[in-house]
């Protein structure tokens, strides 16, 4: 998913976006969709959709939006939702809830534009690696919260 890279580099540009887990630090969400049966991928504008202060132990949290508005698109099919982490870390428990699930999959990256994939039905994490998705981790029931 070559989308992932480049969405990388222009959302650590938004304030707060690399601060880590200080008071200042900010995720930042958005959906990842295609438009009128394209082959090609779109992602949605990155968007806090949450209070900018912490959770407690110093978490931080974003909403992925529920709809896109695209002029150029009849029609939309989201299949991912995805977030910024303004720390070095993988996906958090939050992240990996059954409850959380709106989409096939959920796209997470890192101030280093490390990239990760949960895919929800194969219950996976995959880390992007020289352009190609590759496992490093299954998911049980006690961490999906089932």
């Amino acid at each position: 998913m070559a989308l992932a890279p480049e969405l990388c580099k222009v959302v650590r540009q938004l304030p707060g976006a690399t601060a880590g887990n200080t008071r200042e630090g900010q995720e930042y969400c958005g959906v990842i969709y295609q438009r009128n049966f394209e082959s090609s991928f779109y992602a949605s504008h990155p968007s806090t959709l949450s209070h900018p202060l912490p959770l407690p132990g110093g978490r931080k949290s974003c909403k992925p939006p529920e709809r896109v508005e695209d002029p150029d698109a009849r029609t939309i099919n989201i299949y991912a939702d995805y977030h910024s982490h303004p720390a070095i870390t993988g996906f958090s428990p939050e992240d990996l809830q059954a409850r959380t699930q709106r989409y096939y999959f959920r796209l997470m990256f890192n101030p280093v534009c490390e990239v990760r994939l949960y895919d929800f039905q194969e219950r996976t994490v995959f880390l992007l690696e020289a352009g190609q998705f590759v496992p490093v981790k299954r998911i049980t029931d006690d961490l999906r919260g089932q």
